[in-house]
């Protein structure tokens, strides 16, 4: 991998910044023993023109729940890392969604995961969330319109692609 993958949406530019990339390849699923692994989206968003760019991820920690079928984010420390990342960015990183691994090719959203990304919506103010599944051969991104808890595909991109 080198770059990073520019998405548009709507008129917005939505930018996966390389090192986000490398890192969610690092846990894809290989095998029937691996597990889902997740976290939290970070990044900013130009407030003139509604552009995003995710360039921090989280992952996987002890506390969280990780299974071959499920991944649940239960340690505290991806919250704190948001703070400290938020803090010395003087407050212009926010949180722009969830990611995690689906041990499929192409992976879909489960039933669970469309409950908590309603969740989160459900406790926002207002904006809109960002979730990415990664698969064996592709990564999915979805939005969660927090209005009206419509989740639409932004994309399907495969790994061979980039």
């Amino acid at each position: 991998m080198s770059n990073s993958i520019t998405l548009i949406f709507n008129e917005k530019k939505i930018k996966l910044c390389q090192n986000v990339i490398d890192t969610m390849l690092k846990y894809i699923q290989k095998g029937f023993f691996s597990k889902e692994a997740g976290g939290i989206l970070m990044g900013k968003e130009n407030k003139s023109n509604e552009n995003i760019i995710i360039n921090h991820i989280t992952v996987p920690m002890s506390e969280d729940k990780r299974k071959y079928n499920k991944f649940i984010r239960k340690d505290k420390r991806h919250v704190e890392v948001f703070k400290n990342l938020y803090r010395t960015s003087e407050e212009t990183l926010r949180y722009i969604g969830e990611w995690h691994t689906h041990p499929e090719t192409i992976p879909n959203f489960s039933e669970i995961d469309l409950n908590n990304w309603k969740k989160i919506s459900k406790d926002s103010n207002n904006n809109n969330y960002y979730h990415i599944i990664v698969g064996y051969e592709a990564i999915r991104i979805w939005v969660m319109e927090s209005k009206e808890y419509s989740t639409e595909l932004i994309d399907t991109i495969f790994w061979k692609e980039m």
